[in-house]
């Protein structure tokens, strides 16, 4: 017998060499052709692949050609890169729903991967697999926000959170001109409304503690730059089950819903994951929820008009 590559190799890694090989390409592989690159003999191959046709059954072919034995791993519905084409179109179908708040470069870039996987789990058996790049979803939105021009900003933000390290940021808040200056500690970036925001904390001078939390919208932000300095305190984890962006501790409010389009509207969604729905006598609903963002809860309630009415708050928690 030839040699062994391996002279402290043991049956075991032999095995799970050849299910490797066997497996990543899932072609057809001659015995003569296994047994030298292994270089061991035809009959520690057929006992290997006796050992594998074991586990996985019917799925280790084999046959005769030209006299040659051959093995193959025969998979239909997986390919070697562990995706299946239907995971591929949930992917394509996550894409299209955030394509609205994705800058082109990274939508670009989105595209080309689903597209580059597509193309290596090609296969016969899927006549279909183009479809993966048709848009099956579309998001229609009101006042969408263009953030091809802040891909620089979101990168630096990104890079921020990756390496705990304290951002010098420049932004115009809404209705003011004059530009402010922060030391941010970013916590994370969060989507709202087909809008982006960064949740983090203004730290002191001396970017050693935290002076209070913030929320910005990335579309305002004119500038950042990343600091060496290292974020040293813990950020409170916002909670997105919250009604609206974080301002202030989780307080809780009731909405009366007339009965008609508004209360079936209400009634349709969940808009905190600590709310209860109440359904009344004249087919109205009581909306119960908790939110940490008051100013923004009473904009929604005053955008329904006399169709829904603010009671006065239940508590702070």
């Amino acid at each position: 017998m030839p040699p062994k590559i391996d002279q402290d190799g043991t049956p075991g890694v032999k095995l799970l060499r050849l299910f490797r090989k066997l497996m990543l390409d899932g072609r057809r592989h001659f015995q003569v052709d296994l047994a030298e690159e292994f270089q061991c003999s035809p009959q520690t191959i057929i006992r290997l692949a006796g050992e594998i046709e074991a586990v996985i059954g019917t799925s280790l072919e084999s046959g005769n050609e030209n006299r040659k034995r051959w093995y193959q791993i025969k998979t239909l519905s997986r390919s070697s890169l562990g995706l299946e084409f239907e995971e591929l179109r949930y992917l394509a179908v996550c894409r299209d729903l955030a394509a609205s708040t994705l800058p082109e470069q990274v939508r670009k870039r989105v595209d080309g991967t689903i597209f580059s996987l597509s193309l290596l789990m090609a296969d016969h058996e899927y006549a279909e697999r183009e479809s993966v790049q048709r848009k099956q979803f579309a998001f229609f939105s009101k006042g969408k926000i263009d953030y091809t021009p802040h891909f620089q900003q979101i990168e630096t933000l990104l890079k921020s959170v990756e390496e705990k390290c304290i951002c010098l940021v420049r932004y115009r808040a809404a209705g003011k001109q004059d530009i402010s200056e922060h030391r941010l500690a970013v916590k994370r970036l969060v989507s709202m409304n087909s809008a982006l925001y960064v949740l983090g904390a203004v730290t002191t001078d001396d970017f050693r503690d935290m002076r209070r939390l913030i929320n910005l919208a990335v579309h305002r932000i004119k500038d950042v730059t990343l600091t060496d300095k290292r974020i040293c305190f813990d950020i409170p984890e916002a909670e997105p089950g919250t009604f609206g962006l974080p301002w202030h501790e989780p307080r809780t409010f009731q909405i009366r819903f007339k009965p008609g389009k508004a209360s079936d509207y209400v009634r349709e969604r969940i808009w905190a994951d600590r709310q209860k729905l109440e359904e009344l006598d004249d087919g109205g609903v009581m909306l119960e929820i908790v939110t940490c963002s008051e100013p923004e809860l009473r904009a929604w309630v005053r955008s329904f008009g006399d169709e829904a009415k603010l009671l006065e708050r239940v508590s702070s928690m």
